[in-house]
């Protein structure tokens, strides 16, 4: 079987490091982008299996970045998953309105983010 393709939207490039080692060190192919450039890793011919876009970006960006994959025919069954620090600002159903299956919490607990990926990752394809 083929490894799924984790794409992983976070204006910190550190974050992203983090989340792209855990991430390859439990099986996955891993491509990362800042949000100014998520859509045109699509456009290049990314096909993700999952997106994992920070939702504490500054200002709009990360709710505009999840809103612009959302009209994407080429991804449009694809799970978004949010995460953010701010869990007692954002509500669930404001994640899935822009387009996210749900969110996690910042920061991680790395073992529950690895299951949760492999959750969404077994289950039937998700209508956006």
């Amino acid at each position: 079987m083929a490894r799924r393709t984790i794409l992983i939207v976070d204006e910190a490039a550190d974050h992203r490091d983090i989340l792209a080692r855990l991430l390859r060190f439990s099986g996955y192919h891993v491509v990362e982008a800042a949000p100014s450039n998520a859509v045109d890793h699509v456009f290049s011919g990314i096909r993700p299996d999952l997106i994992l876009c920070s939702l504490s970006l500054p200002g709009q960006h990360a709710w505009e970045t999840v809103r612009q994959l959302r009209t994407l025919p080429e991804i449009a069954a694809v799970p978004i998953l949010g995460a953010t620090v701010y869990t007692t600002l954002i509500k669930r159903s404001w994640a899935q309105a822009i387009g996210c299956v749900d969110y996690v919490d910042k920061p991680f607990d790395l073992d529950a983010l690895i299951e949760y990926v492999r959750n969404l990752l077994s289950a039937p394809a998700i209508a956006a």
